[in-house]
């Protein structure tokens, strides 16, 4: 290369480490170029594998090209956004080594890429637990809060109520303020009702507490009877053991010295009836003048808790009676539970529970009879 004619040595010299650091700086740029195009045809060939595994998961009606489509447009994007990267790296190089302090730009530089997504998202939390269970058979850990049991049950509906259930409420706040639902079963003394352990004893047995049977819109058709005694187990009285939430009220006479079973009839009662049989459940919503009645499986909770679930039972529907064997006027069945147990009877309106009658509540009513 011939040198200008005129210039000092310095000048040339100048010129000479000038030209050295352009000649570095076109170097560098080309490496850059290379490690792009090395970097998109990597992407390219993820891409295309994607693409080949996404298409075997796909039906025929055409998904197939869509989801190539897809992992097509998502690797240019990514091509793009890398040679605009080296681009701008590669100028960035050029001016600084056209600045007379600049240093020397490094031999290599690593290149981190990130692969495109998947076309198939990666299963949730709440998806792979639900496959695991499918896989495995087992069953849901609790059926108490089962959405599918609760939308596929049936619901309580009003009707004219029945002689032998009805509410219980404190003599000194009067019927409409009744707080449970009761029922009256056969007993020697014809004087018996039963209810939840829950409605009348904690800390002690509830005072002046009344029961009137078949009561609906505001009227007490059989009258009003006075409870002089609360019978409830050992096991409830010392730890609300929720396996034997019942209770059973023996009930004054009558003005007229008429025992209650003589004026309404009775429910039987019966134990270690076991579970699966559908059963009535009579009841009083509080705050409502109109009972509510629904017809559902008392199904296995536990093997001491029976589960019943038909919507639209709220509070003040604790100590309804769940009766099997109803007989054709829907009026007299058998006592073979009460909602309470389980979350005294319900943590929702949707789902019922009872203590199972066994042993334990046979001893309470036998004692209670006697």
């Amino acid at each position: 290369m011939l040198e200008p004619v005129g210039r000092s040595r310095v000048a040339r010299g100048r010129q000479r480490v000038r030209d050295r650091r352009r000649a570095q700086a076109r170097r560098a740029g080309l490496a850059a170029g290379v490690a792009g195009l090395l970097v998109i045809a990597g992407l390219l060939g993820a891409a295309l594998s994607t693409s080949h595994s996404s298409a075997r998961a796909l039906t025929a009606d055409g998904a197939a090209g869509a989801a190539t489509g897809s992992a097509l447009a998502g690797v240019s994007t990514a091509a793009a956004a890398t040679t605009a990267s080296t681009t701008a790296a590669a100028t960035a190089s050029t001016s600084a080594a056209a600045e007379p302090s600049s240093t020397a730009p490094p031999a290599a530089a690593s290149t981190t890429t990130t692969a495109p997504d998947s076309a198939t998202p990666a299963p949730s939390t709440a998806d792979a637990a639900a496959n695991a269970a499918a896989s495995t058979g087992a069953a849901p850990a609790s059926t108490a809060d089962s959405t599918a049991r609760q939308t596929g049950s049936p619901a309580g509906r009003p009707f004219g109520g029945t002689p032998a259930v009805g509410v219980l409420f404190r003599t000194d706040s009067g019927v409409a303020s009744h707080f449970c639902s009761a029922s009256v079963v056969h007993s020697p003394a014809s004087n018996l009702v039963i209810t939840a352990g829950h409605c009348v004893y904690s800390d002690g047995p509830k005072q002046n507490v009344a029961f009137a049977p078949g009561y609906h819109d505001g009227q007490t058709p059989y009258g009003t009877w006075t409870v002089t005694k609360v019978v409830v187990s050992n096991a409830w009285q010392n730890s609300n053991d929720q396996d034997e939430d019942v209770a059973f009220l023996q009930v004054a006479p009558s003005g007229s010295g008429a025992s209650l079973e003589s004026v309404t009839g009775a429910n039987q009662i019966a134990f270690n009836r076991g579970f699966g049989m559908p059963v009535t459940v009579p009841a009083y919503p509080q705050g409502s003048d109109t009972p509510i009645t629904c017809v559902a499986p008392a199904v296995r909770f536990s093997a001491t808790q029976t589960e019943w679930d038909c919507r639209g039972y709220p509070d003040g529907t604790s100590g309804a009676p769940f009766l099997a064997d109803v007989d054709a006027s829907g009026a007299k069945g058998t006592v073979i539970g009460v909602i309470g147990g389980y979350q005294q009877g319900g943590d929702t309106p949707d789902v019922s529970y009872s203590c199972y009658f066994g042993a334990a509540i046979q001893a309470l009513y036998q004692n209670a009879s006697a």
